[in-house]
Parts: structure tokens; C-alpha cells; sequence
């Protein structure tokens, strides 16, 4: 009884994610203020994260493969965080994230929470899809930190 609970519980929770990213494919070209303390935080969390999934897990990965993928999703970030404009505003500095990462991050979250609810373990994909999109995100919000910097010393 208490595993279908839980089972439950994750799919509630998985619905709630999915209605967030539409309401974000539905808003994403609403700019939004930069918030770098926050955005650092958020990545320092989504590392550790994935440092604690990645030993819980055993990594079935091994080291060298986890490693080219962390290294792929931070290339991946570096592009994706050139095509996010980081601009001064009369509101302040503000910026909007592009539809393409919006759907692949929401894609590769999605596929790792479904997975992991529907089969009740960690396969391989899914610390690998982790490893991707946690690399991912840090080199994307890392490069919107540097832009919010660069265009901070230009006000």
C-alpha cells in the first residue's frame, strides 16, 4: 500500500511539473529580472544533488563516462547560455531564457522523474540524463551570471 502511495505521490508531483514548464513555454518571452545570488544557489543545490544521486547510485556510469557527460551538458549550457540576452532595463537588468533549453530541460527532467516513478529504480539513462542536463544548467546560468556582471559594470 505505502509504494502506490508514494507512486501516487510522484506522478502528482511529476503533473505539477509538467503544468510549470508549460506555464513557462507559455510565458518564455516575459523578461525576467536577473537574480545571480539566487541562480548560484540553485546550481550549488542541483550539483550537490546530483554529487549525492550520483553516490547513491552507486554511479553505473563509472567515472570516465559520468565525466563526458558533465563535460557534453557543460558545452551544451555554454551555447545555450550565448543565446540567453542579459540587457539593462529601466526596470533593471533583466533577461528571458530561449524556447529551445525551456523545452530540452523541461524534456530531460520530465524523462528522469518518469523513469525513475515508473520503474521503481535508477536505470543508467536516467543518472546519465541527470548528469547532462545538471551540466547543462550550470554552464547555461553560469554564463548568465557573467553577462549579468559584464553588463553591471557598463551602468
Amino acid at each position: 500500500m505505502w509504494p502506490v502511495f508514494l507512486k501516487i505521490v510522484s506522478y502528482f508531483f511529476l503533473t505539477l511539473f509538467v503544468l510549470g514548464v508549460v506555464l513557462m513555454l507559455l510565458t518564455w518571452r516575459k523578461e525576467k529580472f536577473v537574480k545571480p545570488k539566487w541562480i548560484l544557489f540553485g546550481q550549488i543545490i542541483a550539483l550537490i544533488a546530483l554529487i549525492v544521486f550520483t553516490a547513491l547510485s552507486h554511479n553505473p556510469l563509472g567515472k570516465w563516462i559520468w565525466l563526458i557527460i558533465f563535460i557534453a551538458g557543460l558545452a551544451g549550457g555554454y551555447f545555450y547560455g550565448r543565446t540567453v540576452k542579459v540587457k539593462k532595463s529601466e526596470r533593471g537588468i533583466m533577461m528571458n531564457y530561449t524556447l529551445p533549453y525551456i523545452i530540452t530541460w523541461g524534456l530531460l527532467l520530465f524523462l528522469t522523474q518518469f523513469l525513475t516513478i515508473s520503474t521503481g529504480r535508477v536505470p543508467i539513462i536516467v543518472l546519465g540524463l541527470s548528469v547532462l542536463n545538471t551540466g547543462l544548467n550550470l554552464a547555461m546560468n553560469g554564463h548568465v551570471v557573467w553577462n549579468y556582471s559584464r553588463v553591471k559594470k557598463t551602468v
